[in-house]
């Protein structure tokens, strides 16, 4: 399984070579169904170190939409240099910047983005937004989190699967 950021330069780089360059809006909602087909594929996350939330635009990654957040509505041209804090064993901080690397996911899983992104790139966000406001869970705000098997349930019925139409 994949780290988000990792998936989301992988997503940004990819579309920008096939000069379709997404906003972090739509950036977000191919995140969440890509990780929905590997859901339905493989019964495991794309994405295993951070959870969907429940925004009010749908399902989001809350550390990859603030890294992009600056871009407002437009189109990200590259992936950002990212900055982590860490702290040593004796309690030292540590920044640590780093570009996106490809190796940095498994060939399959650069594998998958690059073969499943065509499904949903030519989508306007804002019709991604819709299609993501249709799982019921989305309604349920009892958690803001989005729940894995709920997401299969919903998605193993065909009909459900726009992206399919």
């Amino acid at each position: 399984m994949a780290r988000a950021m990792d998936v989301a330069d992988m997503i940004i780089t990819e579309a920008n070579d096939i000069n379709h360059p997404v906003s972090n809006l739509q950036l977000q909602k191919i995140m969440y169904f890509l990780n929905v087909i590997h859901l339905l594929n493989t019964h495991t996350p794309l994405i295993d170190d951070a959870r969907f939330e429940k925004w009010d635009y749908g399902p989001v990654i809350h550390s990859v939409y603030s890294e992009y957040s600056g871009h407002g509505a437009n189109d990200i041209e590259n992936p950002e240099q990212h900055t982590t804090l860490t702290r040593d064993a004796r309690g030292q901080f540590n920044v640590i910047s780093n570009r996106f690397n490809p190796n940095d996911l498994t060939d399959d899983e650069r594998q998958f983005i690059r073969g499943n992104l065509g499904l949903f790139i030519n989508f306007d966000p804002f019709t991604l937004v819709d299609e993501s406001h249709l799982e019921p869970q989305w309604q349920d705000r009892r958690t803001n989190l989005y729940d894995d098997q709920r997401t299969i349930n919903f998605y193993s019925d065909i009909g459900n699967q726009f992206w399919e139409r």
